[in-house]
C-alpha cells in the first residue's frame, strides 16, 4: 500500500469519525439545552456544513492525499487489496469508539432511571428526554456494531439472534 492510499483511506475514516462525533456531541447537547423558543436553523446549519466537509473528505481522498504527498512510483493496482484492509481496520476502529461511548452512556441513564424510581418512588421525576436519549444511544450501539463487525458480521448476527 503506497503512502497515497495510507492517506485516502486515513482521510476517509476521519469523515466517519467526524460525522459520528457531530451527531453524538451537538445532537444531545442541543436536545438537553434546548427550549421550547429555540429554533432548529443552528443544528441544521452545523449538520449541512458538516455533511458537505464529511462528503468532500469521502469523495475526493485521493485527491486531498495527492494535494499533501508529493508522487510516488508505485503502482495502485498492486496494492489494492491492501486498501480494503486498512479501511475495514479503521472502520472496526470507529466501531469500538462509538460503543465505548454508547454503552456506557445507555447504561447510565437506565440504571439512573432505575435506581431514581427505586429508592424515590414519590419524589422521582424522569427526565423528559430520557426515551430520546436512551434511543440515541441504542442506535449508537447498532452504528458501532455495523462499524466493527462491517455488514456481513452484523447479518450474521442478526440472523443468528432471530433463529435461534
Amino acid at each position: 500500500m503506497n503512502s497515497h492510499q495510507t492517506l485516502a483511506v486515513t482521510v476517509r475514516l476521519f469523515a466517519i469519525w467526524l460525522f459520528l462525533y457531530y451527531l453524538s456531541t451537538t445532537v444531545g447537547l442541543f436536545i438537553y439545552k434546548r427550549t421550547h423558543i429555540d429554533t432548529l436553523a443552528p443544528l441544521l446549519i452545523g449538520l449541512s456544513g458538516t455533511l458537505l466537509i464529511c462528503g468532500l473528505l469521502w469523495y475526493f481522498p485521493t485527491s486531498i492525499a495527492k494535494k499533501i504527498l508529493p508522487n510516488a512510483s508505485i503502482s495502485e493496482e498492486a496494492q489494492k487489496p491492501l486498501f480494503d484492509g486498512w479501511f475495514s481496520v479503521g472502520c472496526s476502529l470507529i466501531g469500538v469508539w462509538v460503543l465505548a461511548t454508547a454503552i456506557p452512556a445507555l447504561g447510565s441513564y437506565v440504571i439512573g432511571d432505575y435506581l431514581g424510581q427505586r429508592l424515590y418512588p414519590d419524589s422521582y421525576i424522569q427526565n423528559p428526554e430520557w426515551s430520546l436519549l436512551v434511543a440515541f444511544n441504542f442506535l449508537k450501539i447498532l452504528v458501532g456494531l455495523w462499524l466493527f463487525l462491517g455488514a456481513k458480521g452484523l447479518k450474521k448476527i442478526i440472523h443468528w439472534a432471530k433463529y435461534t
